[in-house]
């Protein structure tokens, strides 16, 4: 079970629990440019500017991408790098390789081989 917890333009703050699909739907459709991390009750919250999501790194990101329906068609390692960077999310090759095995490890995505490089595409 994937959560999540966004704040709102208006301040709001809105918790999310649910599959790893479920929340990224949401947080698509609501983009929240400020998401916030869980905390314990009796310490002071972080500064915003360090702030991150539950599960913070590439998989969010990723799961962000199977909802919009971007691993439509095959899609390989630097494919998915480059539309991150597009996106406004920088993250090295090594970072990326890991989460992406995990969801298909998850059957979320499937990977298959195309000459010496793997490439992914929607289960």
């Amino acid at each position: 079970m994937a959560t999540a917890n966004i704040q709102l333009p208006d301040g709001t703050k809105v918790s999310i629990e649910g599959s790893p699909e479920e929340v990224a739907r949401v947080l698509a459709l609501y983009g929240s440019k400020e998401p916030v991390g869980d905390q314990p009750r009796n310490k002071r919250p972080k500064r915003a500017s360090s702030i991150t999501r539950a599960g913070s790194g590439a998989a969010p990101h990723l799961h962000n991408l199977i909802v919009e329906n971007y691993f439509s068609e095959r899609r390989s390692l630097a494919d998915v790098q480059h539309r991150l960077e597009e996106l406004g999310h920088i993250f090295p090759l090594s970072h990326l390789s890991t989460p992406l095995r995990r969801l298909v490890v998850g059957r979320e995505l499937r990977r298959l081989r195309e000459g010496k490089n793997w490439v992914y595409v929607r289960s």
